[in-house]
């Protein structure tokens, strides 16, 4: 009976795993600056909405303490 090849022997060309690690690389480091970017970008929004809530909130308690009393 012939024998069955199961593979033990196979090895991957340098090349072509190298690239593959470089590609798999520069994604991950891309994603990486975009996660950055994204959590700079809510962390600003963040901190733009709490200033305008104290603002709103300020300008309210204003309201409220210049209104006459009966």
């Amino acid at each position: 009976m012939a024998e069955h090849d199961d593979g033990a022997g196979w090895k991957s060309s340098s090349r072509g795993e190298t690239a593959w690690k470089e590609s798999r690389d520069a994604i991950a480091s891309r994603n990486a600056d975009t996660r950055k970017q994204g959590k700079q970008e809510r962390e600003t929004y963040e901190r733009d909405r709490e200033d305008a809530r104290r603002t709103a909130a300020a300008k309210r308690q204003a309201q409220f303490l210049k209104r006459p009393t009966a």
